[in-house]
């Protein structure tokens, strides 16, 4: 229910200051030079033991987006939650994917489904088959 609360004080936030979702790039490595501005690791392990790593979600429609996505790793590597990169002022939002995608100008047929590589590769992530390809 918290979870609710949160997403709708999001949603009444954006609302009054509409997101700037950074991504559509033709090219994969201007996604990357937004990830380089990002000062967290490639890869982080959390306390659950899933791990949040920067990647690059290549779009059905074939434009590169920087993420973070979060990898169950008791699951073998499924992604559990994606998020794009907002620009709010002179810093960077995470906002998950199911929100951001309504302020990006696409139909969601053009975004999904989206393929993605993380960073660095993660050896126990069995879904991630083409590392350093997109999956």
């Amino acid at each position: 229910m918290n979870n609710h609360k949160n997403q709708n004080d999001l949603l009444n936030q954006f609302a009054a200051n509409p997101l700037k979702v950074i991504g559509g790039y033709k090219k994969p490595g201007w996604a990357m030079k937004i990830l380089d501005k990002i000062s967290n690791d490639s890869i982080e392990v959390e306390q659950d033991g899933n791990i949040t790593a920067k990647a690059i979600l290549l779009a059905a429609d074939e434009s590169y987006y920087p993420a973070f996505l979060t990898l169950d790793m008791q699951n073998n590597g499924k992604i559990i939650g994606a998020y794009l990169i907002a620009e709010n002022k002179e810093e960077f939002n995470l906002i998950p994917f199911e929100i951001a995608k309504e302020y990006i100008n696409k139909k969601e047929t053009e975004l999904t489904p989206f393929r993605y590589r993380t960073i660095e590769k993660i050896e126990e992530d069995k879904y991630q088959t083409k590392w350093p390809d997109f999956s």
